[in-house]
């Protein structure tokens, strides 16, 4: 099974496959939400997820390294999905914004969570590429 069809949801191998035969559920039903999978919405989930109270704009802009526009655009995506909420207080240029998950949202990041461990502990518990060979850092194959 390959990884990138997991990824964008389509079944490359057969959905009876289960990593290792543990009985874990068929890898090929992992169906990563690509609302939170995209790069920076996964990067501001990941804040807010670790920030229960929330983050003002300001520091959500500085912690991913985002233009204010970039991230007022997946803030409003993600509001308009229901995963964040975003409290304004205030008018104008003195205005404060932040950010929070909102409860739909912290159920919907801790279920892409779980389904990244399927991921992973099927990545872990594949067959070996290359009988017996291991992978070493750069790409070059090692036999054990």
């Amino acid at each position: 099974m390959r990884a990138d069809s997991v990824l964008k949801g389509r079944p490359h191998a057969s959905a009876a496959q289960t990593p290792a035969g543990r009985g874990a559920p068929p890898v090929d039903l992992v169906r990563l939400d690509p609302m939170i999978h995209e790069h920076t919405r996964l990067g501001i989930l990941t804040v807010l997820f670790t920030a229960p109270a929330g983050r003002s704009f300001p520091d959500l802009r500085d912690t991913l390294s985002l233009t204010d526009g970039n991230l007022m655009a997946h803030l409003r995506t993600l509001e308009a999905a229901g995963l964040v909420e975003c409290l304004k207080e205030g008018a104008g240029r003195a205005s404060n914004t932040t950010a929070q998950l909102s409860p739909q949202g912290r159920r919907a990041f801790e279920k892409y969570l779980g389904q990244l461990e399927v991921l992973v502990r099927a990545a872990r518990t594949a067959p070996s590429w290359g009988h017996g060979a291991r992978r070493e850092p750069g790409g070059t194959a090692r036999k054990p």
